[in-house]
């Protein structure tokens, strides 16, 4: 975990003391939401407020609230705006003045409801549900910190509160520090199964796994495939736009491969810039399959909230199979990294030819 960020109390309101410590001590991302809510009313007086985190597409996932009083003022702007908060995803790339405020770290005022919740309103929708709702001023704040945004606070109100847009920044970075340590302490949670920076298990648990699966597959006479992929030119993106932005690759990869997999299949972090996939009941043709499946997209793969819309991200994998190419977990990873290899060398005397 990088060191606190440096922001005081005195720029806030010292009666928000109590409400900060509860955003910074919450126990799960529904409590957070909660806290959210109960210093965003204390500091901005806002009747309602949403609590987005994003998913590893950057998508914006809305965070139910915790306690009765929350769920009720959620229920209350569902109801109204007839959307489904809960189960609500926002694209911010659907919304460029959302996206760029996100990219920046900056809170934005908001005129249109329709800009931060996912439902399209006539103006004349838009100005009754606002009478119904007794919101004037409406403010979105990214969960900024550490160059990156992890989320979106939402802020109605019945007062403006347009002038206070640097309250609600500080209140959104205050929120994204809690949200951090929030996923930092579910990973170690797990017995450090879970690699903390690609949010997958570990390579320990990964060939832990592989070695069950190598054993049963045997012991069986049932195929097994295990497929690597690494970040080819990750070093360089860490080089250039820096560690976190690699982070951030290394977690949208991530995403992209757990959500192409099947429930059989198992997922894990492999060495710095990679991942390991172990294929069960998968022969060398099923490999090829699931590796065409598990990798559509990621070639054109974009990264959410920033500025680098075109970023260049180079994917290599490779697969091998029990039990021609090996039949102990570490043989068939080792014969997966070779051929791995083999195609990086191949590709790159193509392209020097």
């Amino acid at each position: 975990m990088e060191d606190p960020i440096d922001i005081t109390l005195d720029e806030l309101d010292a009666s928000l003391l109590e409400p900060l410590l509860g955003i910074h001590s919450a126990p799960t991302d529904a409590w957070l939401a909660d806290s959210a809510a109960n210093a965003a009313e204390r500091a901005l007086g806002a009747l309602y407020c949403v609590l987005y985190v994003s998913d590893a597409y950057g998508r914006l996932v809305a965070v139910t609230p915790a306690s009765t009083p929350q769920k009720a003022s959620r229920a209350r702007l569902t109801q109204v705006l007839g959307v489904d908060l809960p189960g609500q995803k926002l694209n911010p790339e659907d919304r460029p003045e959302l996206s760029q405020a996100l990219a920046d770290g900056r809170a934005i005022s908001v005129s249109d409801l329709s800009e931060v919740f996912a439902v399209a309103l006539a103006k004349k929708a838009a100005k009754s549900a606002q009478r119904q709702l007794g919101v004037t001023s409406a403010v979105a704040a990214p969960l900024y910190w550490n160059g990156e945004s992890s989320g979106l606070l939402v802020l109605l109100a019945g007062t403006p509160i347009t002038g206070q847009l640097a309250a609600a920044e500080l209140l959104g970075r205050h929120i994204a520090v809690a949200l951090a340590n929030l996923r930092e302490k579910e990973a170690s949670r797990k017995h450090g199964e879970v690699d903390a920076v690609r949010w997958v298990y570990d390579e320990r648990r990964l060939m832990d796994e592989l070695g069950q699966e190598s054993r049963r597959a045997k012991r069986h006479d049932r195929p097994l495939s295990v497929l690597v992929v690494r970040i080819l030119n990750l070093d360089e993106l860490q080089t250039r736009y820096g560690r976190f932005l690699a982070e951030r690759v290394l977690r949208q990869v991530a995403g992209r491969l757990d959500d192409a997999m099947r429930d059989t299949d198992f997922l894990g972090a492999s060495g710095s810039d990679g991942f390991g996939a172990i294929l069960v009941e998968a022969n060398a043709d099923g490999a090829h399959i699931a590796e065409e499946r598990l990798l559509a997209g990621l070639q054109e793969m974009k990264l959410p909230h920033t500025d680098l819309p075109n970023l260049e991200i180079r994917i290599g994998c490779a697969t091998a199979t029990l039990p021609q190419d090996g039949e102990a977990a570490e043989e068939l990873t080792a014969a997966a990294e070779a051929r791995l290899q083999e195609r990086i060398i191949t590709q790159q005397d193509a392209a020097s030819a």
